[in-house]
């Protein structure tokens, strides 16, 4: 698959420059500079997602933990991050590296709600920008290919093995981000390598049609969207999704993150 440039940040910078770019897919980018060490891929990049006026059907009534399928509109456009967040930019803003499966290319695993909130906290008043967790269907909607989806089973294809790191491929190891086939939007592993947290409460779905869910008000347990690299490939399933306690540290669960403060008025 096509590689990205190799770049190298040394030291830290106090605000993310961004610039509007075209993905492979031909969405706009926001490409920004990271304050963290950049190794083999360029992993401060966000993808627009743009909001569909007739919104997508969330769920599956044929998926098990999925149903029901419902309607679900968006407000506004977002962006969402290209790739997980790697082990090099949680280390670069927390000092340290929490990961049990360690790789500085590798999604951050070991990480838990709290610790996220930190992790976002900190880079926010460093960057000068608004980062935040996706919600479950800001997370799903992304990961189906938004407005250019093309009804995938997984995120960019029907076969598993294109697009995901799962128990049959992996080598029972989390890989570095960005080595599979990205989906249309030109985001890589939403199917498959960790699962990523969601900021949802865990709830089940209703049929009714929402507008910008945000899942439960109360509950311990959180969404946790994607699959994962030791795990079989059904659970990568786009639709697919799981839960766990708030304060679970998974070495196989990590996220990626959503931008929604762009610098300039032509990225809103």
């Amino acid at each position: 698959m096509k590689r990205f440039k190799y770049i190298c940040i040394a030291t830290l910078i106090m605000a993310l420059a961004a610039s509007c770019k075209k993905s492979d897919s031909g969405e706009p980018v926001v490409k920004s500079k990271w304050p963290a060490k950049i190794n083999t891929v360029e992993v401060g990049t966000f993808v627009l997602v743009e909001k569909s006026n007739t919104g997508f059907v969330m769920g599956d009534d044929n998926l098990d933990g999925s149903k029901p399928a419902h309607s679900v509109t968006f407000s506004k456009s977002y962006y969402m991050g290209m790739y997980e967040v790697t082990q090099s930019q949680w280390e670069t803003i927390m000092g340290s590296n929490p990961s049990e499966i360690v790789g500085a290319d590798k999604p951050v695993t070991n990480i838990n709600i709290s610790d996220i909130e930190k992790f976002i906290k900190a880079l926010n008043e460093k960057s000068g920008r608004e980062f935040r967790l996706p919600t479950e269907a800001e997370w799903e909607y992304a990961a189906i290919g938004g407005k250019k989806s093309n009804g995938f089973a997984y995120s960019g294809g029907d076969n598993a093995d294109d697009v995901a790191w799962f128990v049959d491929n992996s080598g029972d190891d989390l890989q570095p981000v960005g080595q599979k086939q990205p989906n249309e939007l030109g985001i890589y592993d939403m199917s498959g390598n960790a699962a990523e947290w969601c900021s949802d409460r865990f709830a089940e779905y209703t049929k009714e049609a929402q507008t910008d869910p945000t899942g439960a008000k109360s509950g311990t347990f959180r969404v946790y969207r994607g699959g994962m690299f030791d795990f079989e490939k059904e659970i990568c399933l786009s639709k697919s999704r799981k839960s766990t306690s708030a304060s679970a540290k998974l070495y196989n669960l990590g996220f990626r993150l959503v931008l929604t403060k762009p610098l300039s008025k032509e990225l809103e």
